[in-house]
């Protein structure tokens, strides 16, 4: 292989190993980071949840609305006729200008769902899994994903790459007769 083409084949592998350890590593992060409460702990503040309000017959998306556990506290008492039950079982609705949520709800016993929300703005993706009611929910996971995570997992695919490119420049490129060949 000419030394032309080696260089180019260390740049494209380090480009590889950095954004797979990257990716790898976020996600590890998040998921290992993930806020597990307690069966009858308080939801987090921040936790997001999904509310529809509107004609449950006919669900328009205009409807829902994703908001924090603390927004959530305040919005039922203005609103009266918003729950957190939804009337469909799986749907994708735009929030805003730069916001998506993606749920699935499923039954549970007694007028309750289990909710799984992907929430996904410009800041972010968070993740929560909790069972809801009317006007209340047991939260099981939260899972957040931000600018924060995305960079320790840069940092670790960026030192990844670095030494794997190292490893092979001494491998391919060295000089014959050197201690570096194999």
């Amino acid at each position: 292989m000419s030394p032309t083409a080696a260089r180019v084949s260390v740049l494209i592998v380090e480009l590889l190993v950095f954004l797979t350890v990257t990716a790898f590593t976020s996600y590890f992060i998040s998921h290992a980071s993930a806020i597990k409460p307690a069966p009858g702990e308080a939801p987090p503040p921040h936790f997001p949840v999904i509310a529809y309000e509107g004609d449950p017959a006919k669900p328009a998306p205009s409807g829902y609305r994703v908001v924090p556990w603390s927004e959530w506290e305040l919005l039922a008492q203005r609103r009266p006729q918003a729950s957190l039950l939804l009337p469909e079982r799986a749907a994708t609705v735009r929030i805003g200008d730069t916001g998506e949520a993606s749920f699935t709800a499923t039954e549970e016993s007694g007028a309750k769902q289990s909710i799984e929300l992907r929430w996904r703005t410009g800041g972010g993706e968070q993740e929560a899994h909790y069972v809801a009611q009317a006007r209340s929910i047991e939260p099981r996971l939260l899972r957040t994903l931000g600018s924060q995570t995305l960079l320790m997992g840069a940092a670790a695919g960026f030192v990844a790459g670095l030494m794997i490119g190292r490893v092979l420049r001494r491998r391919w490129l060295a000089v014959p007769g050197t201690w570096a060949s194999p």
